[in-house]
């Protein structure tokens, strides 16, 4: 009785203590937010208020109005897109090949994509700039958008998604005749469909916010997106606060309204999922 009287405390006090942890992570979250978004309504947030007296929306305007503004935009969502498609695609069929099928060379290949995950990502903007000027296409949509579809990480993750199904199910799908890419668009890929959401939002996020590879790799301002946009625009000849915190509030708007959009599915795909072996 004791000793199930003390299990009972022991699983209170613990969901307390996670429960006040995800409050405070969840206002560390929200609060840098919220001063940006006061601060972009020209709240004096440097003295600790965060309630403007009187909303200023230049920032705002100063963005919207700008010239290059609809093509940032459109330069933004064409490079989220593209990017993230393709870099779903080809991990998403290297993960699978590296986790089914039976190749040599394989583990080799593995523990070197492994070995590139641990390389920071800028390090290679270098030789891919090299390389891109030989081919003689730097300053183009090719130089912009191809090599950002490579992503270790997403086929690790997914190889790792595809190694947790039990072979049972391919096995009884070959027997009814169902070829490679059967299984895997039949099977497969709906039982690891919480792991292909997440990782999409994750890409749609990272793409939409990516300011270090269009600066790079952009020199003519066509090419320009809307964080590499905002940014040029709030640092042109003076520091302008109101329209970098403006600019970060649009920036940041459409990730938040995907996520809150999309983790739904994503929740929904984790209930509805299992695997039983």
């Amino acid at each position: 009785m004791v000793s199930e009287l003390s299990k009972k405390i022991k699983t209170f006090l613990i969901n307390v203590i996670a429960d006040i942890g995800f409050i405070v992570g969840t206002i560390a979250y929200i609060i840098p937010f919220v001063i940006l978004l006061a601060a972009s309504l020209g709240a004096p947030v440097t003295a600790g208020r965060f309630i403007p007296s009187q909303p200023r929306f230049d920032g705002y305007i100063a963005i919207i109005s700008h010239p290059a503004f609809r093509l940032w935009i459109l330069n933004s969502i064409i490079f989220t897109v593209t990017v993230t498609t393709g870099s779903i695609i080809i991990s998403t069929l290297a993960g699978y090949v590296l986790s089914r099928l039976d190749f040599p060379g394989k583990g080799i290949i593995f523990w070197f994509i492994l070995g590139i995950m641990m390389i920071p990502g800028i390090v290679a903007y270098l030789p891919l700039y090299i390389l891109l000027s030989k081919m003689m296409i730097l300053g183009t949509y090719v130089a912009l958008l191809i090599p950002p579809m490579s992503s270790p990480y997403n086929v690790f993750m997914l190889k790792q998604a595809f190694d947790a199904i039990p072979r049972d199910y391919e096995e009884a799908a070959l027997i009814d005749g169902a070829g490679t890419f059967t299984i895997m668009f039949r099977i497969h890929l709906p039982i690891i469909r919480p792991v292909l959401t997440t990782l999409v939002l994750f890409n749609i996020v990272w793409n939409w916010n990516n300011f270090a590879w269009p600066l790079f790799i952009s020199a003519r301002t066509e090419l320009w997106n809307l964080p590499l946009g905002i940014w040029n625009l709030a640092w042109s000849y003076t520091v302008n606060f109101w329209n970098l915190a403006a600019g970060a509030v649009i920036l940041a708007t459409p990730p938040l309204i995907l996520y809150i959009i999309a983790i739904e599915y994503y929740l929904r795909g984790i209930a509805v999922t299992g695997l039983k072996k």
